[in-house]
């Protein structure tokens, strides 16, 4: 078998990104932002270019704002939140460590990534969704992917 370094780490990240757009994907100009987004994230790890990578997780984010401006639930956000994030952060790992490793076998370094990023973004997310189930005054969902950019920007900022 040959080992394709980034498979792992790429695969998970379109899947990310297709859970954000089945998940966001409420109207005409959120599901075209989504599109683009899964489209360039595809291009960007078949061409390894981590601006693509960057730009596809801008569109998937543009995304989850049209569908909170449309009306879509806090749950709906948050998922399609937690997409976006996973979907830009394994692209990232995915033409890391190609350029990093080359060909050298990754599978299991990806797939602990994967499993490790997935549960910390899904406990994060399980936990705001039980904080918004509590007698809390409500919060939009604009206001709730602003805070997903903010979770996004603190990534960004901790990556570089």
């Amino acid at each position: 078998m040959t080992a394709r370094t980034g498979l792992v780490c790429g695969g998970a990240s379109v899947l990310a990104a297709l859970t954000a757009l089945f998940a966001a994907g409420l109207g005409l100009l959120s599901t075209v932002a989504g599109v683009v987004g899964v489209l360039l994230l595809v291009c960007g790890g078949a061409l390894r270019s981590g601006r693509m990578v960057d730009l596809a997780g801008a569109s998937l984010f543009l995304e989850a704002v049209v569908a909170a401006l449309q009306g879509a639930t806090t749950a709906t956000v948050l998922v399609a939140g937690a997409g976006t994030v996973l979907a830009w952060t394994f692209g990232h790992a995915a033409v890391d460590l190609r350029e990093d490793l080359g060909t050298a076998p990754s599978r299991s370094v990806e797939l602990g990534h994967v499993a490790g990023t997935t549960a910390l973004v899904g406990g994060a997310a399980a936990l705001t969704t039980l904080l918004f189930r509590v007698d809390v005054p409500a919060l939009s969902p604009l206001a709730l992917a602003s805070l997903v950019l903010a979770g996004v920007a603190l990534t960004a900022a901790l990556r570089r």
